[in-house]
């Protein structure tokens, strides 16, 4: 069963994860942020409540991102050092700068089918928009909002002729680069595991406006008027 929500902030940012402070943003929603984003309509505060999402497929789209500033902000100098017996001193502090994408908004394609008994909850709650905690788009400076759009059966298609899809894909599949477009590959995990850790990392082709990837998967799933990769 595959749940269509649009996903939209004033601001955004996505990490790397192998960072604290990192710079630059990922263009969309690496798949372990809409974990995230589920564990708080569900109420799902740790990782370990929420690691059965793993098991989720994903698809997104770009609707619209009005560009990307560098902003500055004040942090503390050797944050994690400075936490003990669970204080922290803060001795000094730093600046540091973040890339935000400005006014992002997003359609994701989720599909639950590998856990629709655990996720119950978060369905329903998508379904009425309710969120237990507060949902951001992947920093909690950026707060979001969100609107469950439509519930659609997948239909996977097999192909072999160059088409049009409106999602990003993984960067082995068969593509065209059309001059009127812009491009960006990127390199995003797909799992996380307790402590944090970080796996199952794939390269995927994103068209940053938004248009569809003239592409030659050998399959794709078919949603109403969308062609899609889910990953």
């Amino acid at each position: 069963m595959i749940y269509e929500v649009d996903f939209w902030a004033d601001y955004g940012h996505f990490s790397h994860p192998a960072t604290i402070y990192s710079s630059l943003t990922y263009p969309i929603p690496p798949k372990t942020t809409i974990m995230g984003f589920l564990g708080a309509v569900g109420g799902l505060a740790t990782i370990e409540e929420y690691q059965f999402l793993n098991a989720i497929k994903y698809a997104v789209k770009i609707n619209h991102i009005e560009g990307k500033e560098n902003f500055c902000f004040n942090g503390v100098k050797d944050a994690l050092p400075s936490v003990k017996n669970h204080q922290q001193r803060i001795k000094q502090r730093k600046q540091f700068y973040r890339e935000l994408l400005i006014r992002p908004s997003y359609k994701l394609f989720i599909d639950f089918s590998a856990c629709m008994e655990m996720s119950n909850t978060i369905r329903e709650n998508l379904k009425n928009h309710i969120s237990l905690y507060q949902p951001y788009m992947g920093i909690n400076l950026c707060l979001a909002n969100f609107e469950f759009r439509e519930e659609h059966e997948p239909k996977e298609v097999a192909n072999s002729e160059m088409i049009a899809i409106d999602s990003a894909i993984p960067l082995n599949t068969k593509f065209e680069i059309e001059l009127d477009k812009n491009y960006s590959d990127i390199r995003m995990a797909t799992t996380i595991e307790k402590e944090r850790i970080f796996g199952g990392f794939e390269d995927m082709l994103v068209e940053l406006n938004g248009q569809p990837i003239l592409a030659q998967p050998s399959s794709y799933i078919q949603l109403d008027g969308y062609r899609l990769i889910f990953s």
